[in-house]
């Protein structure tokens, strides 16, 4: 601490070693008492000090009085608080590296099963698709997510099984014509004939290109129509009115084989796409009637709630077994192959059935017992 006494003037009574207090002495910032607001702050000799200038009054009113200057070297606590300036900023640096260090290994730590499950999505490919994520391996906010990628991955392994089973299908359907026309056209080929021998030698060609080309146009509807099933055409349908024109076309059919086609049942219009619908009835009844023993009867009835219409095609005939009702949609699914006949069809109606009501947003379903078989095909009112 250093200090002064000066008299009214300005000139020093008495003063301690240290920085020269007269300037303060004789300024004009004279307290009677000393607030944190008198101080005064200043430096020489480069170090800083802080004082206050003191005025007393004397005991007798006639002497001049006296002035109190006091200061303190405040060099330490400056450096004091520079020091700790600068420790704070270097722990502030160090703790925000530290925190950014702890944020990127914690993101890092949970990331790890998400990073764990890409790398699994990575390695999927055709050839594996039975591939399945394990939803405890993310967290459980995840979880769905992964059952969802399950579930669409189950569906497109379905799909691929089913494109695989297909394509077999089709070249095994495909190699009997084709095994005929090739054998048919050696034999033609292998002697000299009679105009009318190379003439039922192209007949029966017909009869084999007649059959593949109704093949490869069900196909091709069945491509569409599952690849685009939302381009319908839909129209106001008078079922009724449609099945009577269906029995028209195939009175005659059925007349040979002495079979009666009975309607029962009624609903009103729906809308549905009229060629599609009339193209899915035809392929129900064309199958009732090739099943359907002489003499027999076929129902055809109509039955429709607030929702739904059901049109269901009944026939008498032999007991579908309950392993092959599941299968009867199924493409190129016979329930005994080795009992079809050459003009039989390729086992594509009922696929078609199928997919024309998945496409109206209905479905189909098949009933067998030890007397009959019945088809329900189920629509929407408002497709």
């Amino acid at each position: 601490m250093t200090y002064g006494v000066y008299d009214r003037s300005g000139n020093t009574i008495y003063a301690t070693p240290g920085p020269d207090l007269s300037k303060l002495a004789s300024g004009k910032k004279l307290v009677n008492r000393i607030t944190a607001d008198d101080l005064t702050v200043w430096q020489e000799n480069q170090r800083s000090y802080r004082g206050v200038a003191l005025q007393l009054p004397a005991d007798d009113s006639a002497a001049p009085g006296y002035r109190i200057v006091a200061a303190m070297d405040i060099g330490f606590h400056l450096d004091f608080l520079a020091e700790f300036k600068r420790m704070l900023w270097w722990a502030t640096c160090l703790v925000l590296c530290i925190a950014l260090g702890v944020a990127w290994l914690a993101v890092q730590w949970g990331h790890l099963p998400i990073r764990k499950v890409n790398e699994e999505i990575r390695t999927i490919r055709s050839s594996k698709l039975d591939v399945r994520l394990d939803p405890l391996d993310v967290p459980i906010e995840l979880a769905e997510l992964v059952v969802a990628f399950n579930d669409m991955l189950a569906r497109i392994e379905e799909g691929f099984v089913r494109l695989s089973h297909f394509s077999a299908d089709i070249a095994h359907e495909l190699r009997t014509p084709v095994t005929n026309l090739i054998t048919q056209s050696h034999v033609a080929l292998g002697q000299p004939r009679r105009a009318e021998e190379y003439r039922e030698i192209l007949y029966s060609n017909l009869e084999e290109f007649d059959r593949m080309s109704r093949m490869i146009g069900d196909m091709l509807f069945l491509a569409q129509t599952e690849n685009d099933p939302r381009n319908l055409r839909l129209g106001e349908i008078d079922l009724a009115e449609l099945i009577r024109g269906l029995f028209d076309y195939f009175e005659a059919l059925a007349e040979d084989r002495s079979i009666t086609l009975y309607a029962k049942g009624a609903a009103e219009p729906i809308r549905a796409d009229r060629e599609m619908l009339l193209r899915a009835l035809n392929n129900l009844l064309s199958n009732a009637i090739r099943h359907t023993p002489y003499g027999s009867r076929i129902t055809v009835a109509l039955a429709q709630d607030e929702r739904w219409t059901t049109i269901s095609v009944e026939n008498p005939g032999e007991q579908i077994s309950e392993a092959d009702l599941p299968k009867l949609f199924d493409r190129f699914f016979r329930v005994d192959p080795a009992r079809q006949r050459k003009n039989a069809g390729a086992g594509l109606g009922l696929a078609i059935v199928k997919s024309i009501a998945e496409a109206h947003g209905g479905h189909v379903q098949a009933t067998s017992n030890d007397t009959a078989t019945k088809f329900d095909l189920t629509l929407p009112r408002i497709a």
